[in-house]
């Protein structure tokens, strides 16, 4: 007999929705007597259908009235109010991710959901991946990291005299993250005078990208922009050799596939946070201090100057000769201001991203890897998920490569614990109502702080909420 649905709810671009599959595909493996129900935007849904795991999708706009059901589990990834009012009206054994009440007011279940929401413009220090953050909470242990694991082709050939078929997936959710068609014209004459077969794709939203592009560069039957349903996009992907795209949907199309991919990481993007979940894959990125941001503060976009046709293509021509050390040389001398990272898993089965290229100098990691590291290890010890051996590593490697960051994290976080003391006694408010709680404690600690003020929100303010925090500030203070 099949026990109550469980209920997920993903009202997000299609980008997201593509995270969400790993978490769809675990939840049929952990709950096989579960019926899968997702609710989604059916703009964004209806394409992705013939690659989902099994599961039956609503559009929110014509949802059958989902409290008239029970469900097993009701899980929320999306943080639009209708959602999490929705997931407060399901009756259900148990609520992962926001929810609101009759009254309105919000909470968020789930200590790993929690922590995702305090990332919001406070990403700087995060080092979990979105597809593994979609599943901590809602997956037994053994389960719960469920990003992708399957290693792409390799991207050398054994003929070699044969093209290299190159997609070049032109658009972005947003236009800070994607080349302009002068730039994606540039790369595809210089990778055809290499030798390669570029051939420019996209969506329908793609269209006027794809046609400008094609007429700088002359050759508008290399434009396949527009002319394949998602379902036939992904078999084509499939095919290719190696996908440039920026951060999109199809990018973790091609990585589920199996297509080696070359993320171009450009605009509010952070790889840790969105780049190809399954190892193998490479990323180039701005060396920029503002890299990975959650939204640009800037008047433009200035880690999209970083990029170059040629930076690219010499990386491409990388790529495809791993053995060839002159190559890699060449890449290396030429792609200053940008630095290339492959994807991997940990020995925990975490999301990583390491240096495709060795550093020069064979320098110490910078002060903000070292930091990321710890608030990594730091909130996995935190959450059970990591052991604490693991938070002891990262501080004692924080303290002996960078021993004045080590000092100022547990002197701001003396200072958060006080400040925290004093406004439970006078002012809590401070603490409940006022997005700049947070932000008033120094940028190295805002990972914790950030949390601190979710978390106390979360729980209304209550003595033992505030009394947790302050616990957490002080362990901070004493390491």
């Amino acid at each position: 007999m099949n026990r109550a649905p469980i209920l997920l709810l993903q009202m997000q671009r299609m980008g997201d929705l593509v995270l969400s599959f790993p978490l769809l595909a675990k939840l049929g493996e952990a709950y096989p007597d579960s019926p899968l129900w997702v609710i989604g935007e059916e703009r964004f849904f209806k394409p992705l259908l013939p690659l989902s795991p099994r599961a039956t999708y609503f559009s929110y706009a014509n949802a059958p009235d989902m409290r008239a059901h029970s469900f097993t589990a009701v899980i929320n990834l999306s943080f639009r109010p209708e959602a999490a009012a929705l997931a407060g009206q399901s009756k259900t054994e148990a609520r992962i991710g926001p929810w609101s009440d009759t009254e309105g007011r919000l909470f968020i279940n789930g200590n790993w959901q929690l922590y995702r929401a305090s990332l919001t413009h406070n990403n700087r220090y995060n080092r979990y991946h979105w597809a593994d953050l979609n599943c901590l909470d809602a997956l037994p242990p053994d389960l719960a990291l469920c990003g992708e694991r399957r290693l792409p082709r390799p991207l050398f050939l054994p003929d070699a005299g044969q093209s290299r078929r190159i997609g070049l997936f032109l658009g972005a959710s947003e236009r800070e993250k994607h080349p302009d068609p002068p730039f994606w014209a540039a790369l595809a004459k210089l990778l055809l005078k290499k030798g390669y077969k570029p051939v420019l794709l996209g969506g329908e939203a793609e269209n006027a990208l794809a046609q400008a592009t094609a007429e700088q560069l002359g050759a508008p039957h290399l434009n396949l922009a527009g002319r394949f349903s998602i379902a036939a996009l992904a078999r084509f992907i499939e095919e290719l050799d190696l996908l440039i795209t920026p951060d999109t949907g199809p990018m973790h199309i091609a990585s589920g596939l199996g297509t080696p991919v070359l993320n171009l990481s450009m605009g509010p993007v952070n790889p840790w946070e969105t780049g190809p979940s399954a190892p193998g894959h490479h990323i180039l990125r701005p060396t920029l201090n503002c890299a990975g941001c959650w939204r640009c503060t800037k008047q433009q976009a200035l880690c999209r100057d970083a990029f170059s046709h040629a930076k690219i293509a010499s990386v491409i021509d990388a790529l495809f000769a791993p053995e060839n050390p002159a190559l890699r040389s060449s890449m290396q001398r030429r792609t200053h201001g940008l630095e290339l990272l492959r994807s991997a898993r940990d020995g925990y089965g975490l999301y990583r991203l390491d240096a495709a290229l060795a550093p020069k100098n064979n320098q110490a990691p910078q002060a903000r890897e070292a930091l990321s590291r710890f608030w990594q290890a730091w909130f996995g010890a935190l959450f059970g998920l990591l052991p604490v051996t693991e938070r002891t590593l990262a501080w004692k490697a924080l303290q002996s490569l960078h021993p004045e960051r080590a000092e100022e994290l547990t002197a701001a976080a003396a200072t958060l614990a006080l400040k925290l003391a004093r406004n439970f006694r006078s002012n809590p408010q401070a603490v409940l109502s006022s997005p700049q709680f947070w932000q008033e404690a120094k940028p190295l600690l805002h990972p914790l702080s950030g949390y601190i003020q979710m978390y106390v929100q979360n729980e209304r303010g209550s003595r033992k909420a505030f009394a947790h925090a302050l616990s957490l500030a002080e362990e901070a203070a004493g390491l």
